[in-house]
């Protein structure tokens, strides 16, 4: 994002906002500069918004100043192989310069731009470099009947892994090689438990997810393609990109104002940064609309993912003390990444471990909470299935049995207050269980991860407004191969769901540097105190000289003792409440 300065606040405290546009036009192929037009604005309006692929558009009417190349022809500046960048200049009245304002690069749409000769008018519409990715004038991939990206690169001969394939570098391959993008900022993607944004001891965890390879080199899985990608002849290069981003929840995807290709995390913590506070909107400020959308409301959310495929699977299994002994056919050493499917008779004592074959034993771990299994988590006479990860502990490798959960993952995440009622609902099978209470909700949805996100005061739960259910299926959601994974996207749609509702439409004087998936700092007009909102939605009206704001109330997402911000440390305070700290009051707090 533009690095905001005192300067750029002070110009626009101007009582009068003098704007003009700078269009420069380059080639499409080659970056060559080929000639530029400053106009003065007739109408016209930007939208930069943070639910949309294509995330930044502009339409706009003006008079430009030079028109000789305002031809609709291959040497004209209107043409299909042309990018646009597009500026906006505001007027210095005291120094009587225009400081300038990249509002993006664009490329034509559907031939829309046109220029009136008569009226010496130009009149433009245009979507930003992802229409060059998405099909929309780019971006269909031909040339094989399957576009394959496998999850690790294997000895033919003997099976042995030679290098994982990490999601980054697959992300910067296909960019590069599938693209006109040269220009990038793509950071890791992989389980949040190795981000440092959302965990303390992040290079632990990292670090113990190395495995040797064939060479003998330790190499990194907890950001590696965790299956193989595939992908059918004339999708997009924007379809392949975005099966990436989303193979774990919060990360973005989109053209920045300089027309980098940014690939990041959305801020989901109180302790990230703030890029405006309430000072600068009073400043700017002309009119403020408060709303709670109630039709998005949600606080169920129930996530089925793909059916997992078991590379091996058994019915010959015994239970002996804390040791599950399997007879799976041809199995004769631990691989990383083998997934086996075992019909499980009896239920799991603590600390249960799995041995196969004449194998040595090896732990169940849960996959989510990287924790031994507790008792009783594996139901008699049910197939579960388990994935092979191989662990760096103490500098040696450890293979662990990773509980995957059943063939078809499935996950729940329920906002509730805490509390559970006296009255009981009664099973199918004739059980009791009290109304909502975890196993009430693991009884009548049928699935057996179900997360408790407990926030007392919401005005959400389903205390408070009964259950309304979001269900999560096919798609993007197919991505999940994991009951764990099920719940953690769960959560994440959730916290969507029944908080991000929260919203205030501001309209101030025009800021040409707004961006959006940023976090703000904004005391609303019926309030006392300071609130931190993220940005969705912002729309520049250049004829108007003002901007809109659609501010969403921020809530943290994940759970980590170890930062500020998180459900499990601040589940006791309201709503209200927590909107209320500034960050350094937040750092106190926790």
């Amino acid at each position: 994002m533009y690095n905001i300065s005192v300067s750029d606040v002070e110009l626009l405290k101007q009582s009068i906002i003098d704007l003009r546009v700078r269009i420069t036009i380059y080639h499409e192929l080659t970056g060559e500069y080929l000639d530029q037009l400053e106009c003065g604005i007739i109408s016209g309006s930007c939208t930069v918004s943070a639910e949309s692929d294509v995330r930044r558009t502009f339409s706009l009417e003006c008079t430009p100043v030079d028109n000789d190349r305002l031809v609709l022809n291959e040497e004209g500046m209107i043409w299909l192989n042309r990018i646009i960048k597009l500026e906006i200049g505001v007027l210095d009245t005291r120094e009587q310069v225009y400081t300038w304002y990249e509002e993006g690069r664009y490329v034509y749409t559907n031939m829309s731009a046109t220029f009136d000769p008569t009226t010496n008018t130009i009149s433009l519409s245009c979507n930003d470099l992802v229409a060059k990715l998405d099909g929309t004038k780019n971006g269909q991939i031909g040339g094989a009947e399957i576009i394959e990206y496998p999850a690790y690169v294997e000895n033919e001969s003997t099976g042995a892994v030679i290098h994982y394939n990490h999601i980054r570098d697959q992300v910067i391959t296909t960019l590069t090689q599938l693209s006109f993008v040269r220009d990038y900022e793509v950071d890791e993607i992989g389980e949040y438990k190795g981000m440092p944004q959302y965990n303390a001891d992040y290079e632990t965890y990292r670090n113990q997810s190395r495995v040797p390879v064939q060479s003998g080199a330790l190499e990194y899985t907890w950001n590696a393609l965790p299956y193989d990608q595939e992908f059918s002849v004339g999708t997009s290069v924007w379809s392949v990109l975005t099966a990436f981003r989303d193979l774990y929840p919060n990360y973005e995807m989109y053209f920045d104002e300089t027309g980098t290709f940014i690939c990041q995390m959305i801020p989901s913590r109180y302790m990230d940064d703030t890029v405006l506070d309430n000072n600068f909107f009073r400043d700017v400020l002309i009119s403020e609309n408060t709303s709670i959308d109630l039709s998005t409301v949600r606080n169920i959310c129930e996530v089925f993912g793909e059916s997992i495929e078991a590379d091996f699977y058994s019915e010959s299994t015994s239970l002996s003390g804390t040791i599950y002994s399997a007879t799976v056919s041809s199995y004769d050493q631990y691989y990383n990444g083998d997934v086996v499917a075992l019909l499980i008779r009896t239920t799991n004592p603590a600390s249960a471990s799995l041995k196969i074959n004449s194998l040595a034993n090896i732990p169940i771990y849960d996959e989510y909470t990287e924790e031994p299994i507790s008792a009783r988590v594996l139901n008699p006479n049910t197939v579960y299935t388990f994935k092979i990860k191989s662990k760096r502990v103490d500098n040696a490798s450890q293979f662990r049995a990773y509980l995957l959960g059943h063939y078809l993952p499935h996950g729940i995440d329920v906002l509730t207050d805490g509390t559970v009622l006296n009255e009981t609902w009664t099973d199918q099978s004739g059980t009791s269980h009290r109304i909502y209470s975890k196993d009430y909700f693991q009884a009548k949805y049928n699935c057996e991860c179900v997360n408790m996100t407990i926030i007392p005061d919401s005005p959400f739960t389903v205390q408070k407004l009964g259950e309304i259910l979001d269900v999560k299926t096919g798609g993007e959601y197919e991505n999940i191969t994991s009951d764990a994974l099920a719940v953690n996207r769960a959560i994440w749609e959730n916290w969507k769901n029944c908080r991000l509702t929260d919203s205030i439409t501001l309209s101030t004087k025009i800021t040409p540097f707004a961006d959006v998936n940023v976090k703000v700092e904004y005391r609303p007009s019926n309030d006392d105190v300071d609130h931190q909102y993220i940005v969705k939605n912002v729309s520049h009206d250049w004829s108007g000289g003002t901007t809109s704001w659609t501010l969403m109330k921020f809530y943290p997402l994940y759970d980590d003792e170890n930062y500020g911000g998180t459900h499990e440390i601040l589940s006791k305070y309201t709503h209200g409440t927590l909107a209320r700290y500034t960050h350094s009051q937040m750092s106190n707090l926790v």
